[in-house]
């Protein structure tokens, strides 16, 4: 029986007939160019023998078609040829799924289709003579992904969303997509640079949905040294190369590196004095951030009396092959550094084989650029420090920019970005529209990046996708408008953010393996799929780390970090997310990131029991964004502080951290923060006997809460209110709340606060008489707790346990439970924790043979809770030691207590505690 013979192509050798010379195919990090018979991937050579190697072509060449094991057959093995044909085949589609790394059972390539025969399902770019083409769109085309209509959001009924108990901390769980948003915005043109509509796309967005892609030619405009060292000489670099990527860019032929991205590749680039980059720095430019070619340079003063002549000497580099493409030196006159610009903008744009600016061309750009020498230095220093995290800083940079030139609309824009960043959402919408009304001049880009901006300010989601949408239309080669548009989508069209994504990833490397594509996957999964979520992060962050962007890395990081442990995240995995992110904020040196990673980091501390810890994170943290100029962060770490040391029984400094945080989140404006705040100080007034006060704290953060459309912030108000009514006796009313509460929860997807709150029903349960039905539950959510290292919230849940099983009668299970969470009580510093366990225990002791066991930890719990000011626990364990004199028999000093306890309880409006006072007194 006649056998194929393996054989493996090398360089040189004939190729199958079949395989056109003038096509290769691109997908994920192959390229297979059946012209000269090679398969790579990330240019790395891939050995693969003829016959895989064929039917390789052959499935890439119909991708996304079934191919039938009969096509095969006659394709691969002619009618002369004898073979063992089914095992042969399966052969060749295992070395095929070999050299691709795929899995026959997850398959991301090669697809079985039982009894038909074989699919590849990957999207594949075929190139042609120079053009680009996606195979899974229009023959011919890239194409971008339908985009569904646009849903009305479903907003959040004001008489039906309450608010939360317990202390609540202050998130900020959408920070990182936002500032990852707003990164985008400032790396990706609002810049000195302005296109008009490209000739190769359609406007419309009509054809665009399908419209051919050519990818133009990318070019980062590196800067210029300064030769003789002058200082006050430095700002001409960056100014200078804003003016010249303007003109390189202006026709919409050349993708200009965004600047932003030229100062963060740069930081990371080995020092060099000469005026040529070496091979291996240009293939790093390559990679990241992708320029095709590079600018760099250098300027000197020319000596004579006028001391404003300046001489500039420009280099043009190609980052595949190193070679010098052009050498250009200019003189021209330092007082019109636009006349210089554009001189030299002609020259490298004919260098490069480009069509010459117009007058036209000339004349927009001129009307987008600031006005006059000082207005551009400011303008290019604010943003400079924007880059840099010193948002303070470009603030008053920015502000005196405006105040130079108010007329330009660009430093609006940057200027609304800081505003935004130090919190101050009323400022930075003002600014953006500021921007927008002053761009009706500028070049279409522009004016649809300041729309979007602006619409993301107002908080207009469809309106904000709408314009992102129509940039990404316009240049569809644009991963930086891509990414703009996908993350526009995640909060309001999330399967139409999964579809923008998978386009981009269509792009050619190294663009469709940009690590900001699975940032932002990473993102959109979130609240659908935790796996993938984490799988996405993961995946930008190893390519975050291998292409040396430190931002990208943190940012994802933080992205992790704030999802915490309320969606199934454990302990470990959300400490160590929060620590990495904190030390790459560090690395990246963005300071306000490294104090927000800080404060969840110390949050989560809190979670486990570590309260002294995290109290001293929380006030490095406020130290830290008072540095910065971060009030909204002032405020959050200030109210979190408060939060845990209202645990610790310290009151009196919490009150006052509450208090301080209110203005801080008055000042930005930021109604969700002020929730929290008034939640928990109606907590620390519910704690202190003041049910009254509590009661109106919460309705004031209830409304607050519900004004900002908060759902989470609802839900720990509706919480806390369901405390406050069970102490009041209305278990009715808070048997409703605490289900707002856990509603809420589930439906934002807080885990961990969920079935903190069950437990809350399962306590109101117990005053009802229904113990046996929440034994099970309880004992589950113990241990869930306990597997996520929640010490605190498993010794609660230990502790209604045991509650339970007393109320059942149960006592020798209830001594067995509550002494086998001794070791938890130790460690906690969660007084308020260790005070309800306490009790507990005497209540246990008091149900045994011997109820004087349970004298001396009843009046400890007593004075810790008079020292503390802690009314309500005050007032339980004066019920039980009213129940230790009737076991004891001492009925008349029981009468007399619980006469007293009944007076007390009902003055301070603890109906629940009067009202078994009274009972009790009545039986004994």
């Amino acid at each position: 029986m006649a056998l194929s013979r393996a054989k493996g192509f090398a360089a040189g050798e004939d190729m199958p007939e079949s395989s056109s010379k003038l096509t290769r195919y691109r997908f994920g990090p192959f390229d297979l160019d059946p012209g000269e018979g090679t398969l790579t991937r990330h240019g790395i050579r891939v050995r693969l023998q003829d016959l895989p190697y064929r039917l390789l072509v052959m499935l890439v060449e119909k991708s996304g078609e079934v191919v039938t094991r009969e096509e095969l057959r006659q394709h691969l093995w002619p009618q002369n040829t004898f073979v063992e044909f089914d095992n042969s085949l399966g052969v060749a589609i295992r070395k095929v799924r070999e050299s691709l790394n795929d899995n026959a059972d997850a398959p991301q390539y090669v697809e079985t289709i039982p009894r038909r025969g074989y699919r590849f399902v990957a999207p594949v770019i075929v190139e042609t003579r120079g053009m680009t083409v996606d195979t899974r769109s229009e023959p011919g085309e890239v194409g971008l992904p339908p985009q569904p209509p646009d849903p009305t959001p479903t907003p959040i009924p004001a008489n039906s969303l309450p608010v939360p108990a317990k202390p609540a901390f202050a998130q900020r769980n959408t920070y990182w997509l936002a500032a990852g948003l707003a990164l985008l915005l400032v790396a990706t043109g609002l810049l000195f640079r302005f296109y008009p509509k490209p000739a190769v796309v359609s406007p419309s967005p009509q054809a665009s949905a399908a419209a051919p892609v050519r990818l133009r030619r990318s070019v980062a405009v590196l800067g210029f040294r300064n030769l003789p060292g002058r200082h006050e000489d430095d700002w001409l670099s960056p100014v200078f190369s804003e003016m010249l990527d303007t003109e390189l860019g202006t026709r919409g032929d050349l993708r200009m590196v965004s600047a932003e991205d030229v100062a963060r590749v740069k930081h990371d680039l080995p020092p060099t004095g000469e005026g040529t980059l070496a091979k291996g720095t240009l293939e790093r430019l390559r990679q990241n951030p992708g320029a095709d070619v590079v600018v760099l340079g250098s300027y000197t003063p020319l000596p004579g009396k006028d001391e404003r002549r300046i001489r500039l000497d420009l280099r043009v580099q190609d980052t595949a092959d190193g070679e010098t493409i052009a050498e250009e030196a200019i003189t021209g006159d330092r007082n019109d550094l636009f006349a210089l610009a554009a001189q030299a903008g002609a020259r490298l744009r004919h260098r490069l084989g480009l069509t010459a600016n117009s007058l036209g061309d000339a004349n927009q750009a001129r009307v987008a650029l600031p006005s006059d020498e000082r207005s551009a230095r400011l303008y290019v220093g604010g943003r400079a420090k924007l880059w840099a995290f010193d948002f303070l800083g470009a603030r008053d940079l920015l502000l005196k920019a405006v105040a130079a030139d108010s007329e330009f609309p660009l430093a609006h824009s940057a200027l609304s970005e800081a505003w935004w960043h130090l919190g101050y959402q009323t400022k930075a919408r003002a600014e953006a529209q500021r921007a927008r009304e002053l761009s009706q001049d500028l070049p279409e880009e522009d004016r649809f990046l300041i729309e979007g901006q602006y619409w993301r300010a107002m908080g207009d989601s469809a309106k904000t996708v709408q314009a992102y949408r129509t940039l990404f239309q316009l240049f569809p080669d644009s991963l930086d408008y891509g990414l703009l548009l996908a993350t526009a989508q995640i909060g309001f069209q999330p399967a139409a953010a999964l579809q923008t994504l998978a386009t981009l990833r269509r792009l050619p490397a190294p663009a469709g393996e940009d690590a900001r594509i699975d940032m932002t996957e990473a993102s959109a999964w979130i609240g659908q799929d935790l796996t993938k979520a984490r799988a996405a992060a993961k995946s930008a962050i190893e390519k975050g780390l291998a292409q040396g962007r430190p931002v990208l890395v943190a940012r994802t990081y933080g992205f992790l970090c704030e999802q915490g442990v309320g969606i199934g995240v454990s302990m470990d995995d959300a400490i160590n997310d929060c620590k990495l992110a904190r030390q790459s904020a560090e690395a990246a040196g963005d300071r306000n990131a490294e104090a927000m990673m800080s404060t969840d980091l110390a949050a989560l501390y809190y979670q486990q029991g570590e309260v002294a810890h995290s109290g001293e994170m929380f006030r490095a943290a406020i130290k830290e964004f008072q540095e910065v100029g971060n009030l909204d962060g002032v405020g959050a770490a200030m109210s979190n502080l408060g939060a845990a040391l209202l645990t610790s029984g310290n009151l009196n400094e919490a009150r006052k951290l509450l208090q301080d945080s209110v203005p801080n989140y008055h000042a930005v404006e930021d109604k969700e923060g002020v929730a929290l705040s008034l939640n928990t100080l109606g907590d620390l007034s519910r704690q202190n006997g003041k049910l009254q006060v509590a009661e109106t704290t919460y309705q004031q953060a209830m409304a607050t809460a519900q004004e900002a459309g908060d759902k989470s912030a609802v839900a720990y108000v509706f919480c806390s209110l369901g405390d406050v009514l069970v102490d009041q006796g209305k278990l009715a009313a808070a048997r409703a709340s605490y289900e707002k509460s856990l509603a809420l929860r589930n439906q934002v997807g807080e885990k961990q606060l969920a079935l903190e709150t069950q437990v809350g029903l399962a306590l109101l349960s117990i005053e009802e008489g229904h113990a046996a039905e929440v034994e099970k539950p309880l004992r589950q959510w113990k241990q869930q707790f306990h597997q996520e290292r929640q010490a605190d919230d498993e010794l609660a849940a230990s502790t209604a346990l045991t509650r339970a099983l007393l109320a059942q009668g149960k006592q020798g299970d209830a001594r067995a439970e509550i002494e086998s969470s001794q070791g938890l009580a130790a460690k906690s510093q969660n007084l308020l924790v260790c005070l309800e366990y306490e009790l507990e225990f005497a209540r246990v002791l008091l149900a045994s043979g011997h109820p004087e066991m349970a004298k001396p930890r009843l009046e400890q719990v007593a004075r810790e809770a008079r020292a503390h000011g802690l009314q309500g626990v005050e007032l339980e364990a004066m019920a039980a030691a009213a129940d230790l004199e009737i076991r004891a028999g001492r009925k008349a000093n029981a009468q007399q207590q619980l006469a007293s306890l009944e007076h007390m309880a009902r003055d301070k409006g603890f109906a629940l505690i009067a009202r078994k006072a009274a009972a009790a007194a009545a039986q004994a």
